[in-house]
């Protein structure tokens, strides 16, 4: 008896714990409910969204144009109306909105708050307040061709401008009213100075030349001894008389007598066959700087006796339509925007950054 009862102690103290299990087996699913309805009522689930700041300047922008005010103000314009202004040296840009669809081919400015943008259909944008607001200025057109390709700001409200079917276009109030300096013709014009004696000179296709000495109330063409008509694309002056303009075709013609005569740069010991968009001289270095086609540079001294030649990228061929003497460098724009130190021949891309 005494065994039997053993056992029947132990199943009487096992019944209890099964019962147990078995009650923590059924409340499980049901606590288990009851949690994620819990959640689902009072605790109110958050998505964490990382902001997304686009560049000012996009991958797929082309920036055509480019005016340095001063080492701090810098102005940019491309496709599809784009404007761009830097306040401290490029190291940041705001985007400037300014009404237009059109692509704008250039940008100049008088000071840090009157400027004159210009650009395809005929476009002429100017603003009077650092460029928070721009407004479209009714200018002299064709039935034939009217895109503007370059602007030039001076003194006193001066400014001037070329393009399509020989239109040149001058204003002597800070943009506001614009008149047809000369008839239109079937030539595209890429280019014009005004130097400090009132002579004025534009440059074009098929390596035409025309100048006025009197302000622009009369022009004549200048013929050259080039050895092409490749069309001239830019011109920059030293002083009144010393000039130089580039074009297509590596084309490169020098005037000493403020552009009564050019003639054709001799390339010494290199070969240039790319087309040279834009040239500027260079104060601080005394020295002439130019871009053009496959990210070529070309480097020379006041007399073009010492030349020298590259490329900004040996794998990013873009080309370049501008260039701006900065203090850092030399300041590009067109496929990309970036700035070429001359003395470590590095070439950096800028977008929302430092341009150094």
């Amino acid at each position: 008896m005494s065994d039997n009862y053993c056992i029947n102690s132990a199943a009487g103290h096992e019944q209890p714990s099964i019962k147990i299990k078995n009650t923590v087996i059924s409340v499980v699913p049901w606590a288990i409910v009851g949690a994620l309805l819990w959640a689902g009522i009072f605790v109110k689930p958050t998505v964490a969204i990382e902001e997304v700041i686009k560049p000012a300047i996009e991958t797929r922008d082309r920036i055509y144009g480019v005016h340095l005010v001063d080492k701090d103000n810098i102005w940019l314009c491309g496709n599809y109306g784009k404007i761009l202004k830097s306040k401290d040296g490029g190291r940041s840009w705001i985007i400037q909105q300014s009404n237009t669809e059109h692509h704008l081919q250039d940008i100049s400015a008088w000071d840090v708050n009157k400027a004159v943008a210009v650009g395809n259909e005929g476009v002429l944008l100017t603003t009077d307040d650092g460029g928070n607001h721009w407004a479209e200025m009714d200018v002299p057109k064709t039935e034939v061709a009217d895109k503007l390709i370059r602007v030039h700001t001076y003194a006193d409200g001066e400014a001037w401008a070329v393009g399509e079917y020989g239109k040149i276009l001058h204003s002597v109030d800070y943009g506001q009213t614009w008149i047809q300096a000369r008839e239109s013709e079937d030539v595209i014009l890429n280019d014009i100075i005004k130097l400090p004696n009132q002579t004025v000179i534009t440059v074009g296709e098929f390596g035409r030349i025309l100048i006025s000495m009197d302000n622009g109330q009369h022009w004549a063409e200048v013929e050259t001894e080039a050895e092409s008509e490749s069309s001239l694309m830019a011109l920059d002056f030293i002083n009144e008389s010393e000039g130089v303009a580039v074009g297509l075709d590596g084309l490169i013609l020098r005037t000493q007598d403020g552009g009564m005569s050019w003639q054709q740069s001799t390339q010494h010991d290199y070969e240039m066959h790319e087309h040279l968009m834009d040239v500027v001289w260079d104060t601080t270095r005394q020295g002439w700087f130019v871009v053009g086609n496959k990210g070529v540079w070309l480097q020379a001294d006041k007399s073009f006796s010492s030349i020298e030649a590259g490329s900004f990228d040996k794998v990013d061929l873009s080309w370049h339509t501008e260039v701006e003497s900065t203090e850092n460098g030399y300041l590009t724009v067109g496929a990309n925007v970036g700035l070429y130190d001359p003395e470590s021949k590095i070439f950096t891309k800028t977008g929302n950054k430092l341009v150094r």
